[in-house]
This record gives C-alpha cells, structure tokens and sequence, in this order.
C-alpha cells in the first residue's frame, strides 16, 4: 500500500445541487475522499454553479468523521472535473489561484473532456476495425429532410443532443398506424415521457426545425436494441490503473423502464449483470462473443481518441445488441456514471470503479507526467505483447480472455 506523507490534493468538480451537502453525486465524492488517503492523497469537492452569476465561485468541502465539512480552500494538485457543462472563464481563472505556481488547469487536469457526439463519432469512424460498431450516424442541419431518411430507414429516425446525457431530449421518428401520419415519441428535458402524433407533413418539419434551432442533434435508424419490450444496453467500464493503463473493470445490463425507448437508469430502469442477462437473450455462445467483441473494442477506443482529444482517464462505453445478435457502439462518455455497478454481485469491480481513479491520480502525481491535457497522444504499438494477462471480463461468467490493457502494451499516460 502507498504510505507516503498525505500532501497532495485532488479537487473534485462537480455540479452544485440544493440540499445538504450542495452538490450532486454525494456517493461518489464521499467514496472517494473516503478511500483517497490510502493512496497518499486528499480529496475535496468544490460545487460549480451551472451559471456563473459573478462574485467569488469556490467553495471547498472535505468528508471527515462521517459528516461534509465546509472548509478553507487549499492548494490544489490535480483537478478532477465532473461537471457535464464547460466551465465559465471566471470559474477557471479561480481554480488558477489555486494550484502550484505557473501550473494552468488544463496541465493539472485529471484527465480532459470528450467532446460531442459528432466529433466522437468522426474520430471513431477513422478507424476501420470499430467502423463496423458505428450506426450510421448524420448531423442534423437547419433543413431536414427527413421524409428521405424515413424511407431509407423505415423502422424509424432516433434524434439525440449532439451533446447530452440521462436520455434527456431523445425521440424517435416513426411512420404512423394511419396514412400520412407520424409518431413523435422520446423523453423532454425533464426526463419525462411523450407522444406526439402529426397528420401532415409540414407539421413534423416545424416541429423538428423548431428542436435544432434549440439544441444541435445528431439522427441515426432506429436500432431496435430490446429484450421482453425493455430497451437494454451494456455498459463496459474502462479506467486506466495505477501503472497509468486502460483496463476493463466490468461490464453491467441497464435495462430500461417498460415502454422507454431508452435504457437509461434515470429514467426508471434497472441494472443487471451481464453475462446472465445476455446468456438469458442470446445463448450462452452468443453471450460469450459478444462480451469477446466488447472487450476487443474496449481495447482500441481509447487509445483512438486519445489519439485525437488528448489525455483520458476512463470512459463509459454503451454498447446495444439488436434483435439479431449484432453488437452496436451506442455512446462514449468521458465523465461516466456507476449507478450500474452498485447492482453487481462482484463486490471487488464495484470497487474498482471508485478506487481506480485515486490509484491514477497518485500515478499522474508520482511519474511527474502531468502535461497539457488536450494535447493529443500517440497511439501505441498494438502488436506490442507486453503485460498481457489473462482474466476474465469482470461482470461475466464467460471463458477466460485477456485484459484490455493487454492490448495496450507498455502504453501509458
């Protein structure tokens, strides 16, 4: 165990929230302060505003004997940013005054931001080999011709924000029972369900129009990625550990509420292990292949996009298997969420989802290798054979593979 002087501090950003303490995601700040000394470090948590309203902005909390304390702001080592919208510029220029002398946030930065839904989608298309895992996938510009999209894709249109998360803002375009009519169905801003029937076309025009003028979207088909009439996906958790490579730490179901069209645990769903979830859906064979396929593509999805948006510390991976067996790359995600996990049987990769980020952040800290995390890194030797290990995909109970890291060779960052 790492038993050095406890002097450096980690500082978790996350979004500010009514109640006591004032922050969102309260189980994971907690864990993680709690477990944090047993790497040499200390974790605070500063609440960010969703909008900057002018006056001093940090507020500093730490976890000590069970209960949130408010405290003085210390110096800061390492920034861990949580928060789903980019930070204001007074909001940085205060975390400045903050960390070690001539430092900026982004080389003190944990790990950097993915950004949209496009540009992920762009970057992974690069490669041929997870090519094949993409939808196809259109961004949605101020004209849409949809009718055309219909047709081609007639089991219907699925728009999603070019930047979200929680299946907020999601719906699907289908063709009607009646002629000339169609079905708008999805979730609102809110989280909360919908349905909405047009008669003519124009109406549907407008009414999508009057969507992209709010928000940038992003359309694909409509896979049909369901199991009993529930939507599913399978999360597949990649963090990278304390030599500083990405290792899969497990694979979870999230299956969603009955009739949502998405899979989403805010939206009432619920989480299950994997491998008995797809064993129970496809066989036991088929279960086994596709955990096979997460796995190898968990392996080439980071290093990808590390290669094009800078240093990352761990991603969630949604991946969807329609009707057929075939395996889907739903989503990337930089800041990922564990509720999933806590439904594990598998106590030690619950764990894991809490206690790899601080075995990193003592990494970043003891190799000194902290540089501007935007700056785009050189992919590794995939040949390279070097520390591969052979264990099983946490989660399933399938045969024996090996580790994703393993993919990685001596890659580190």
């Amino acid at each position: 165990m790492f038993t050095s002087p406890q002097n450096s501090t980690m500082a978790i950003l996350i979004r500010e929230a009514e109640g006591s303490p004032p922050f969102a995601d309260e189980r994971f700040c907690r864990t993680l302060c709690v477990e944090s000394s047993k790497y040499g470090l200390r974790t605070i948590v500063i609440p960010i505003l969703a909008e900057y309203t002018g006056g001093t902005l940090l507020r500093a909390y730490t976890y000590h004997q069970k209960e949130w304390k408010a405290i003085r702001m210390p110096m800061i080592d390492l920034v861990m940013n949580r928060c789903l919208n980019p930070l204001s510029r007074n909001t940085r220029q205060q975390l400045e005054r903050y960390l070690p002398h001539t430092s900026s946030l982004r080389q003190r930065s944990w790990s950097s931001a993915l950004p949209g839904k496009w540009e992920v989608h762009r970057a992974l298309s690069k490669s041929t080999t997870l090519r094949g895992l993409l939808a196809p996938t259109t961004r949605v510009r101020s004209t849409i011709p949809w009718e055309i999209w219909l047709a081609r894709w007639p089991k219907g249109l699925f728009f999603k924000p070019a930047s979200g998360t929680h299946g907020k803002n999601t719906f699907r375009l289908s063709i009607g029972g009646l002629p000339f009519s169609w079905i708008v169905e999805g979730r609102n801003r809110s989280n909360e369900h919908y349905v909405k029937l047009f008669h003519q076309a124009t109406d549907v025009s407008s009414w999508l129009e009057s969507h992209q003028a709010v928000q940038n979207m992003i359309v694909q088909p409509y896979l049909e990625l369901s199991h009993h009439g529930r939507a599913f996906d399978i999360r597949a958790l990649v963090q990278k550990n304390g030599q500083g490579r990405w290792t899969l730490t497990g694979c979870m179901i999230r299956e969603g509420a009955e009739g949502s069209l998405t899979s989403n645990l805010h939206g009432g769903g619920n989480a299950y292990p994997a491998d008995a979830y797809l064993t129970k859906r496809y066989g036991k064979d088929k279960a086994s292949s596709l955990l096979q396929q997460i796995k190898h593509a968990a392996a080439l999805i980071p290093p990808t996009l590390e290669s094009r948006f800078g240093r990352l510390a761990e991603l969630g991976l949604d991946f969807g298997a329609d009707v057929a067996g075939r395996l889907w790359l739903i989503e990337v995600n930089s800041k990922p969420g564990r509720t999933s996990f806590a439904e594990s049987d598998d106590k030690r990769m619950h764990a894991l989802t809490y206690t790899q980020p601080l075995a990193y952040a003592r990494y970043l800290l003891q190799q000194h290798v902290l540089a501007d995390v935007l700056r785009p890194m050189k992919m590794p030797n995939s040949s390279s054979k070097a520390g591969l290990k052979r264990i099983p995909i946490p989660g399933s109970k399938g045969p024996v593979m090996p580790a994703c890291h393993g993919a990685q060779g001596s890659f580190s960052g």
